[in-house]
């Protein structure tokens, strides 16, 4: 009994030893060049580059909420005629720029979460507004692949007079009769 558990226990604690181990900061390092790539080839309006980064299916999904509201798309199609529709009417390369901070990334396998604090500037260095981000990718033939991006903007207002006002008619939304 003992040496027919033993003999069936080999082939086990070989297949558990052969795994291949996950190099977590080599993955967290991929990771965040993705992010910052894909985010390049944004501003410089370019769409091959940026599909490059994102699953190319209908699984994919954009995410964004602002002061003006928000959007949601479903599907590469989708997303990327959102992108076209932003290089040709909202920007042009280089008027814009993003730095990203305090990365927060968990990896699950082939799948992973990502999660930062995001600060966009116009080509003076002037700093436009802050939003917190957070993307879902997986590893498609060794690559990271962003499926689903998310963004809330948290300094959406023009002025902090704005921001008061808008805080008020807030409280008064909701205050009980």
């Amino acid at each position: 009994m003992k040496r027919t558990l033993f003999l069936l226990s080999i082939p086990v604690f070989f297949s558990i030893s052969c795994e291949e181990k996950i190099d977590i900061e080599k993955e967290k390092a991929a990771i965040i060049e993705v992010i910052e790539e894909e985010t390049k080839a944004f501003f410089d309006s370019d769409i091959n580059r940026l599909a490059s980064y994102h699953i190319q299916d209908e699984s994919n999904i954009r995410l964004t909420a602002s002061k003006g509201g928000y959007s949601y798309d479903v599907g590469w199609k989708q997303i990327e005629s959102f992108f076209l529709d932003y290089f040709e009417n909202e920007m042009g390369p280089g008027e814009f720029y993003e730095v990203k901070k305090n990365y927060k990334i968990k990896i699950y396998g082939n799948s992973a979460s990502a999660a930062y604090d995001n600060f966009y500037y116009n080509e003076n260095d002037d700093l436009l507004s802050t939003s917190i981000h957070a993307q879902f990718l997986e590893k498609v033939n060794g690559d990271w692949k962003i499926v689903f991006y998310t963004s809330i903007y948290n300094s959406t207002w023009d002025n902090e007079e704005e921001a008061e006002s808008n805080d008020q008619v807030g409280a008064e939304a909701n205050s009980e009769d």
